[in-house]
């Protein structure tokens, strides 16, 4: 079974800078022409491991939830993705994924829209 995320609001959201935000991210299964999920099993350790905030559990995020899991991606930013990265995908990477750097910041892109604009991200699975 995988788990797929979706932001929206009372519908699924279509949105410029959101598309752009999940462009470097693997997409979920509800891709359309307006890009509104990616493929959250694909990135639930690494969110976790930023921001120890399930990906799985997004249905049950607040703002209070979002402001500081952008805050953790923001101070990841400021202390260095790479560095951190390099250890992550050595030691606690399960999928043997080879994270990188622009994905980091796409997931840190899309979580700061939903803060700013009072999305939410539906976890369906």
């Amino acid at each position: 079974m995988g788990l797929d995320n979706i932001v929206y609001e009372t519908k699924g959201v279509s949105n410029k800078e959101l598309s752009k935000a999940l462009e470097p991210l693997c997409g979920g299964s509800f891709m359309t022409d307006d890009n509104n999920s990616f493929r959250g099993k694909v990135y639930s350790d690494l969110n976790k491991a930023i921001c120890s905030h399930s990906l799985y559990d997004t249905n049950e995020w607040t703002d209070s939830t979002y402001t500081q899991v952008v805050h953790d991606y923001e101070q990841l930013i400021e202390d260095g993705v790479n560095e951190w990265l390099a250890e992550f995908n050595k030691i606690d990477n399960r999928w043997s994924i080879e994270y990188k750097e622009e994905e980091v910041l796409a997931l840190y892109n899309v979580f700061k829209l939903c803060l700013e604009n009072n999305w939410q991200i539906n976890a369906w699975y």
